[in-house]
């Protein structure tokens, strides 16, 4: 059943920190709601938003004219729109995917995020320049990192490309893989679904979602074979945090004993602990700075484990 609240500025969010309830409050980036199985951080400022329901699998938003929203995955997950009233901007970068709007009248939008990734491949570290593809009217245009687009709607899918150097790379978004558990993709979501529903736990969902598509083997689950493409660090939030701190676990460097962090208990912000069992793999494998920053050098190892 899904949670309603109306009234100037009432938000509702289904995972700490939220929100405070009050008339014409305006949002900050510490807000986050769980919907579809993504981690969403979400802001807004300027005039109120009337109100939020939230859904299993999307969730819909009534803004003022005036008003600004703005919707960022952390972890690289699409983001899709039922609109493009009031909707300037849908950018795909290393600070993960968003999607802002800033209505001249009153529009109310439901929002869809995905569990396939759109395009990242940008690296801070590396010195490069960094571009990201908005889609306009159906179009794609190149913009540097942090701005955006007027009147852009989002497509069914988003090329980024990324220039460092002297050297150009284009990505395509990620494709699930097909669970060998015989269930078509769509079965498998719909399952996911009637859970988080249900609001069960995240380590209880991801054990699931292995079981479902066949990729745990042993002690070892699937973020073994994840393939990692977003710079974390301490504050990040997502699907890749809690992907990298599976890894950390299973390759014995463990984020933490019991409680939140350890095996089974992984979660999806990037704490003390989790920069802390970073260095220790740092160290093992020789990669400096060991800084506990998970940049091109880490990540490269990572994915080649």
């Amino acid at each position: 059943m899904p949670r309603i609240l109306t009234g100037a500025g009432i938000l509702v969010a289904l995972i700490a920190p939220v929100s405070a309830l009050a008339s014409d409050v305006t949002l900050t980036t510490d807000t986050v709601l769980s919907v579809n199985g993504v981690t969403l951080n979400v802001s807004g400022s300027s005039a109120s938003v009337d109100s939020i329901v939230v859904n299993a699998t999307n969730f819909v938003v009534a803004m003022s004219s005036g008003s600004s929203f703005k919707v960022t995955a952390p972890g690289l997950e699409k983001i899709t729109s039922d609109t493009s009233s009031g909707l300037t901007g849908f950018v795909c970068d290393s600070s993960g995917s968003s999607i802002t709007y800033t209505p001249t009248s009153a529009v109310t939008a439901t929002i869809v995020p995905l569990s396939t990734l759109c395009s990242s491949t940008s690296d801070t570290s590396t010195g490069g320049s960094t571009s990201s593809t908005v889609v306009t009217s159906g179009s794609s245009s190149s913009s540097s990192s942090g701005s955006s687009a007027a009147s852009a709607t989002p497509a069914a899918s988003v090329t980024q490309t990324t220039t460092t150097a002297a050297t150009t790379a284009a990505a395509t978004p990620a494709t699930p893989a097909i669970p060998a558990s015989g269930l078509s993709v769509s079965q498998v979501q719909s399952i996911l679904d009637v859970l988080a529903s249900f609001e069960v736990d995240a380590a209880t969902m991801a054990s699931v979602k292995a079981a479902l598509e066949g990729t745990t083997t042993g002690s070892i689950t699937s973020a073994a074979v994840h393939t990692f493409q977003a710079n974390l660090t301490v504050g990040s939030l997502g699907s890749e945090v809690k992907a990298l701190q599976q890894f950390l676990n299973a390759h014995g460097y463990p984020v933490a004993s019991s409680g939140a962090g350890s095996p089974g208990n992984e979660t999806t912000r990037f704490g003390a602990a989790t920069k802390a069992a970073l260095i220790k793999y740092q160290k093992a494998k020789g990669i400096t700075p060991a800084a506990g920053y998970f940049g091109a050098k880490t990540r490269a190892a990572v994915n080649a484990e």
